[in-house]
């Protein structure tokens, strides 16, 4: 059968017949067939262990999210999947499957009692007073983006995995032969004596012509290089531009105040002590002495019990519901209880009591205007973004647009990325924001952008790059001043390194540092390491020549920030790890730390041998075309 197929599908009626089936697929839609294909099969197999697209593309979202506070909460997906997160997100995947094959493999886990001592006694899920609060656990995971099953899925397998990392590399500690000479080499500090020859004391070189400029020019043109100019139309509107004609009547005051009363209430605040007991009978019995000698701490004491300070706090700061109402339900201060709660009995002292109060509308009455007006424009605002949407995705043109709903367009005819114009000023009405010039300078020549908010949601925007101006180098005569001043600076760096090197080689003969400093001044540095601390004064590059000395009186010459520095190795101070212990045992820690990390490196490469790893990049890639 296979064979008659094939000499079938030499002839010309066949190949004809097939080319239709396959224009019929294009019109039908294969592209939908191959998609959803791709979408119902896994994304990643590892042995047995399924995991689906959507979970891929849930955990990448919440590390871009994560990631995207480093960059002011700027990172949009497609920036985070040019930047390699995806994969990342794929590999963390593909080896926390790896060990929970290993871990299944070896019957590893936890039961559901140890693992609900865990959470409970996990911090993040307790209440002010030290206790597990389902409703904290609650709002945590939702902060998190998690289901309380997902949640405890994640749990039994961190736990598993990290039996796994127990068994594998668990008490894995660096030998002294190997952390000792480390420790040594890491911790071995040097101390210079050095001398700066700054470009700025050197004479000014005489002055060149302009032949000699010219070919400086020429020769250092990326000193002298125009920005890439764009020329753009943009139609920019923002919320002063809708909240001109906005009004609000005393009623519409009246109304909102009423409405929002709560938000400009201080609440009742009190001052609160309790005492925990596990027996109603106890409790009482101290509640009645404290309310008769009015010695709440002597009572506690006499008692054998503790005084818990609850400090200032409102209803809502009282994180158990019965102990709110009685802590608030005494007319004034005292002593209050027995309360029962699922913690015990509770008995409380009321100390002091600041009453709550409520500011009146006059005194918020800008306020609400303000917050009125600005609610009403950001409405407006955001159905005439609507309108401009529709306009421009029905094929109308920025100025028809524009035309269309009364508005201006934004001309800029040439802009550089910070949004100013050729002199260097900032160009007319162009926004600053970076996200609408970054838009500027991502979109191609003649495209139109989608409409945008504005990166301070202050408005919307949607701009077109009418021309493009590659960089360029700027004519000598309008850069002339330039050019003499950075052929000037380069001949005083010269200048100094000649004097620099010249002072090096007499240092070599044996003279003093102070003898051919000249007028420049000698310093001592501190102590310097081989890695040394950002916040040294030591230039990396005099670090880095210092210990590239044999022994002391070693000499070198290195460039500074504006100048020469000349520096002679005075000291060498070894490191001693006896002497040192608590460094050289925190040094220590560090390096069986990473003997662990590359342990368990090895181990899960070797589970890649014994379990199959498949990776569906289509139905992934599905999951950010939707």
């Amino acid at each position: 059968m296979l064979e008659s197929f094939r000499k079938a599908s030499q002839s010309w009626y066949i190949k004809i017949l097939f080319a239709m089936l396959i224009l019929s697929f294009g019109v039908w839609g294969i592209g939908d067939v191959v998609s959803e294909r791709a979408e119902s099969q896994p994304a990643i197999t590892v042995g047995k262990q399924s995991i689906p697209a959507t979970e891929v593309a849930d955990e990448f979202h919440r590390d871009t999210e994560r990631l995207s506070a480093m960059f002011g909460g700027k990172l949009t997906t497609e920036q985070a999947r040019q930047f390699g997160l995806l994969q990342r997100t794929i590999e963390q995947i593909v080896n926390r499957a790896l060990l929970d094959q290993a871990a299944s493999g070896l019957g590893l886990g936890v039961d559901e009692n140890t693992l609900r001592r865990i959470i409970a006694g996990t911090p993040a899920f307790q209440n002010e007073l030290h206790v597990f609060d389902k409703n904290v656990y609650q709002r945590v995971l939702i902060r998190a983006g998690l289901t309380e099953r997902q949640f405890i899925a994640m749990e039994k397998s961190d736990i598993a995995r990290e039996q796994v990392s127990q068994l594998v590399a668990g008490g894995l500690k660096a030998p002294d032969v190997m952390a000792d000479p480390l420790y040594r080499y890491r911790q071995e500090s040097r101390v210079a004596e050095t001398v700066t020859f700054p470009a700025d004391r050197m004479p000014a070189p005489a002055k060149p012509d302009d032949a000699v400029l010219t070919q400086y020019h020429q020769g250092h043109a990326a000193l002298f290089m125009s920005s890439e100019l764009r020329g753009i139309t943009a139609l920019v509107v923002r919320t002063a531009d809708v909240a001109g004609d906005i009004k609000f009547t005393d009623s519409d005051l009246e109304k909102s105040y009423q409405v929002r009363q709560a938000e400009f209430q201080t609440p009742e605040t009190r001052n609160i002590q309790q005492v925990l007991f596990d027996d109603a009978a106890k409790a009482k019995a101290f509640a009645e002495a404290a309310g008769q000698n009015n010695d709440f701490a002597g009572a506690a004491k006499a008692a054998g019990a503790e005084v818990s300070d609850l400090g200032w706090v409102d209803r809502k700061g009282v994180p158990l519901p019965a102990l709110a109402d009685a802590a608030f339900g005494s007319s004034g201060p005292g002593v209050v209880g027995p309360v029962e709660t699922p913690l015990g009995w509770h008995v409380l002292r009321i100390s002091q009591v600041v009453p709550g109060k409520s500011r009146p509308l006059s005194d918020v009455k800008s306020q609400i205007l303000q917050d009125l007006v600005k609610d009403e424009a950001t409405n407006r605002l955001y159905a005439l973004s609507t309108k401009i949407e529709d306009a421009i995705g029905s094929g109308a043109g920025i100025e028809e647009t524009a035309n269309t709903l009364g508005l201006k367009p934004l001309k800029a005819p040439a802009i550089d990325e910070h949004g100013n114009g050729p002199d260097g000023t900032p160009a007319p009405d162009v926004p600053l924001s970076p996200g609408f010039l970054a838009k500027a300078f991502q979109t191609s020549q003649g495209t139109t952008t989608e409409v945008a908010p504005l990166d301070d949601n202050g408005g919307y925007f949607v701009l077109r790059v009418d021309s493009i101006a590659p960089p360029a180098l700027k004519p000598f005569d309008q850069v002339k001043g330039q050019v003499l001043a950075a052929w000037t600076q380069e001949q005083r760096e010269q200048a100094a390194r000649h004097q620099a090197e010249a002072a090096a080689e007499r240092l070599k003969k044996g003279e003093s540092l102070a003898a051919v400093a000249g007028p420049f001044k000698v310093e001592t540095t501190k102590p310097f390491f081989r890695a040394n601390d950002e916040k040294s004064s030591v230039p990396p590059l005099l670090v880095a020549e210092m210990f590239k000395q044999p022994q002391t009186g070693g000499i070198a010459v290195v460039a500074a920030q504006n100048g020469t520095v000349v520096a002679r190795l005075t000291a060498i101070v070894a490191a001693d790890p006896k002497a040192q212990a608590d460094r050289y045992n925190q040094a220590r820690e560090q390096l069986s730390q990473a003997l662990t990390n590359d342990m368990m490196q090895q181990f899960v490469a070797a589970l890649r041998k014994d379990y199959s790893v498949s990776v569906n990049n289509a139905a992934i890639d599905a999951q950010f075309q939707k």
